[in-house]
């Protein structure tokens, strides 16, 4: 390969990471995110523990979550000014706010990529 070729191949790649990771930053806004999960469920993969997850984001304010194992926990949930998720379970000591960052494939990543979604629907199916 020759220089002209590597310094084209090398500048579409810095191109393309560098979309990539601006795309990767922008979580949705506070709009955006109460009208995707408010009332509504999400399912997909918490990432840190390899598990499949549902998570039902009630009305009140309450998050209600399962594995693919059954067990089942819940937490308080909020979305802040800036359209972040907040949270707090008993496990916590202090509320944790992270973006809720759309993903090419359509599904979303939250709480700094631990929960994968890979979609969400309306309502709560699972009756959690």
């Amino acid at each position: 390969m020759n220089k002209r070729t590597a310094l084209l191949w090398a500048s579409l790649i810095t191109i393309f990471f560098a979309s990539n990771m601006a795309i990767a930053s922008e979580g949705l806004s506070q709009a955006e995110a109460e009208k995707l999960i408010k009332g509504n469920t999400a399912e997909g993969l918490h990432t840190k523990c390899d598990t499949k997850m549902i998570w039902y984001f009630h009305e009140s304010g309450q998050l209600r979550k399962q594995n693919q194992h059954g067990k089942r926990g819940k937490a308080d949930w909020s979305i802040d000014k800036k359209g972040q998720l907040c949270f707090i379970d008993k496990h916590m000591s202090d509320e944790k706010c992270e973006p809720i960052i759309p993903r090419a494939d359509g599904g979303y990543d939250a709480n700094d990529g631990k929960w994968r979604w890979d979609k969400v629907v309306t309502g709560n199916p699972h009756n959690l």
